[in-house]
């Protein structure tokens, strides 16, 4: 699958914050927590500061951009299947009291599909959190064979478990609902609205000219240093079709994306209604460490820092990737490394660096 055409002209520009952020990317770069790093900061109006540090991966010597695609792995729930589901909402194709059985046949009559959409977004949904095959091959094959597994560890209902299973059950209903791939679906409600250009759903036909960040894949097939392919098991065997993977974005794009949610209502390049974006910080499950809403976390008092209001959302992801967005202080920070190559935990790291940007309006 290819992008569009190239990234659209973005201005970035310089706050007091900057320095300290690069010092901290700088720090991680050298203490070997990735290869490559990029923060995007800012508000909807103003020029986003950006700092970027590394290059794609060891062999690679190629500097790191702001233009330079990521694997952002689960960012890819929020930004394409939560996304594209909320637009189709909007526009009256579904609801989330529908069903999974409302929309695909195979589940109809089964346990499976009486689960509702809402708590498939809120990871509600009792269905375990991951389940793979070496022998998976294709969408069709992941599907049925997921279909025939016990996939539930609870009743549905019966509190928080996140779960990547229900963005792949989510992405098939969406597709059951639109007869569209989860890649057509994505250009159409994401990646063109908000002109993501650089952004591909799935590997790029013809790798960009900053080249591709590496990940490194140390579980499934020894597959080691992965550049241009997925690197979440499941949408590598599905041809990101997943939901919940599959995404390369650079840190533009996610910023495009970001500034899209926070645009004032009516404003150019809105991709949700400021109604729709309000329920998003709202939270529906969880646990004490964990606030979750409708495919986005939603802050607590420690995630993402003290000074970010009751009414962020964000989300982060395998490889290394996180984005969050104060809708109070109408502001975003956007952090892409890929972590995952060295097999290293960013938990403390982002809490650092969303104390150094703190959403200030």
């Amino acid at each position: 699958m290819s992008a569009a055409g190239g990234t659209e002209p973005f201005e970035v520009g310089e706050t007091a914050d900057a320095p300290r952020v690069r010092a901290l990317l700088e720090e991680g770069l050298e203490r070997e927590r990735y290869t490559g790093a990029v923060a995007v900061f800012g508000g909807p109006d103003e020029p986003p500061a950006l700092e970027a540090v590394g290059q794609p991966s060891p062999t690679d010597d190629r500097p790191v951009t702001g233009e330079t695609p990521f694997d952002v792995a689960s960012l890819t729930k929020p930004i394409v299947t939560t996304t594209a589901f909320f637009r189709l909402l909007e526009r009256g194709d579904l609801t989330l009291t529908d069903t999974v059985g409302d929309h695909v046949p195979a589940l109809e009559r089964r346990r499976r599909g009486e689960i509702p959409l809402h708590r498939l977004l809120t990871h509600t949904s009792g269905l375990q959190p991951y389940a793979f095959s070496e022998e998976w091959s294709s969408r069709e094959e992941v599907l049925e064979a997921l279909y025939d597994r016990h996939l539930f560890d609870r009743r549905i209902g019966d509190g928080f478990v996140y779960s990547c299973l229900n963005y792949v059950h989510l992405a098939e209903v969406l597709r059951r609902v639109t007869g569209d791939s989860l890649a057509a679906l994505a250009e159409e409600h994401v990646l063109e609205p908000v002109a993501m250009r650089g952004a591909s759903l799935g590997p790029y036909d013809s790798p960009p000219s900053t080249g591709v960040v590496a990940t490194y894949d140390r579980e499934y097939d020894g597959r080691g240093e992965i550049v241009n392919e997925v690197h979440d098991p499941i949408a590598n065997a599905m041809g990101a079709e997943s939901g919940n993977a599959g995404l390369f974005a650079s840190g533009l794009d996610v910023a495009r994306f970001a500034r899209s949610l926070l645009a004032d209502a009516g404003g150019a390049g809105r991709v949700l209604s400021a109604p729709t974006v309000d329920c998003l910080a709202v939270r529906r499950s969880g646990t004490e460490t964990a606030s979750q809403g409708y495919g986005w976390r939603v802050a607590t008092d420690l995630i993402p820092a003290p000074q970010w209001s009751g009414r962020s959302i964000g989300h982060t992801g395998f490889t290394g990737t996180s984005l969050w967005l104060d809708l109070e202080a109408g502001r975003f920070a956007c952090l892409l490394t890929n972590a995952v190559y060295h097999d290293v935990q960013l938990y403390r790291f982002r809490q650092r660096y969303h104390a150094i940007v703190p959403a200030r309006g």
